[in-house]
């Protein structure tokens, strides 16, 4: 996908969000632009930012991604906005993607607690779904298996988005 494809999609979401709204995100979500990115080898996580909605920031560690044929799976971190100084907490979903056949699911999830440190991941057995076109499925889609990436910057953890204020 273009830049350019991918702005128009961008800006589309932002102005009809009904079909984000029918995947997992929350509603009023803004789904951030990006670019192509070139293959680099994994040297530990790196989130990124790429959709903000009122209550939630929604980051993807573009390292994270774990290739089987046109199947994926991804990690994806939902940031809660309103939390007391020094509370860590957040929740880590992994998606399964079915890249081709345009489908996902959350297969396992995790809640981190106030010092930031992952509870046990939990089978969450969702059945595949499709994914709706510049939905916030299709977000997760499009980074994971198109190697895309959202707005600068990136950071090594979730804690140090949050430290970083939760831009």
């Amino acid at each position: 996908m273009t830049i350019r494809k991918h702005a128009i999609a961008t800006a589309m979401v932002m102005l009809w969000g009904a079909a984000a709204q029918a995947q997992t995100a929350p509603p009023q979500e803004e789904i951030l632009g990006g670019t192509a990115a070139p293959v680099q080898e994994s040297t530990g996580p790196e989130w990124w930012a790429f959709s903000r909605a009122e209550a939630k920031h929604y980051l993807i560690d573009v390292h994270s991604v774990e290739r089987t044929g046109d199947e994926l799976t991804v990690m994806v971190a939902r940031v809660p906005m309103e939390t007391a100084a020094g509370d860590y907490s957040h929740t880590v979903d992994k998606f399964g993607i079915r890249c081709n056949g345009r489908q996902s699911h959350v297969v396992t999830s995790s809640d981190a607690f106030e010092d930031g440190l992952p509870g046990e991941a939990f089978e969450t057995e969702e059945p595949w779904e499709s994914i709706a076109r510049d939905s916030f499925d299709d977000a997760i889609r499009e980074i994971s298996c198109d190697d895309m990436r959202p707005s600068p910057p990136s950071y090594a953890s979730v804690k140090a988005y949050i430290d970083a204020g939760r831009p």
